[in-house]
């Protein structure tokens, strides 16, 4: 999807996870309990500068080191999480959903669910389908941000091939990831190098008056858990 730069913050123009990192500790305090799930190698704790958090992951060797740092460090595999009903306030996934299968995303969010306590947040980044997608051979499938709301609001929604997970959370906020699309892009095969070099100038001329394309290639989630009777429809 190409989009003028209206209302895009330039920060979120890149394939840095930082930025995306800092939304996610915005809803973290001293207290919280939280879950990283495939941590990797701790990079979202040493981000927001954390021992006590909880990672995740399913590479053991990549775990057996994770400890020597952070004693809280678990190996598994999804869609099974080895902790009580309810034990956390935050549950952070970045760059996972990707790997797994429908089947798979669907019983991680079950659990997901089933470990995140009233008040708790889920907080997810994962990759849109864009031209770059599948050149990552361990990309399974993208997942656009309306699947959260069909399985986990209270939108009403009849096209449900699976039975919904809760009505219990609300979109907190919904931060898309961008790229910024040049007109060159279109004429990489061009031979004229007149018409190649009027094009880079025209390119130029736009860049300085501000009219830029973008093109979305990912997003950062955050979902609320507020289990009332009355918890608002997202519309995202």
């Amino acid at each position: 999807m190409k989009m003028n730069n209206e209302k895009i913050d330039p920060k979120y123009v890149t394939f840095k996870r930082e930025p995306f990192f800092e939304i996610a500790r915005e809803y973290i305090n001293k207290d919280s309990k939280v879950l990283d799930i495939g941590a990797g190698d701790g990079y979202f704790s040493g981000y927001c500068h954390r021992d006590d958090f909880y990672l995740y992951d399913g590479n053991k060797e990549g775990v057996d080191i994770l400890r020597k740092k952070y004693p809280n460090s678990f190996y598994g595999k999804l869609p099974n999480l080895p902790f009580e009903n309810g034990f956390f306030d935050v549950i952070h996934c970045s760059h996972v959903i990707e790997h797994l299968r429908p089947d798979e995303v669907y019983e991680t969010l079950k659990e997901i669910d089933r470990c995140l306590t009233n008040g708790g947040y889920i907080i997810i980044s994962t990759p849109l389908l864009w031209e770059n997608f599948y050149t990552d051979l361990s990309h399974i499938k993208p997942y656009n941000p309306w699947m959260f709301n069909k399985y986990l609001t209270k939108v009403d929604d009849q096209i449900l091939t699976r039975e919904k997970i809760s009505n219990d959370y609300i979109v907190q906020r919904l931060e898309y990831r961008f790229r910024e699309i040049s007109i060159m892009e279109s004429f990489y095969n061009l031979r004229n190098n007149l018409l190649i070099t009027l094009l880079f100038i025209l390119t130029r001329i736009l860049h300085k008056l501000g009219l830029r394309h973008y093109e979305k290639t990912g997003y950062t989630i955050v979902l609320r858990k507020v289990i009332t009777n009355d918890s608002q429809i997202s519309h995202y």
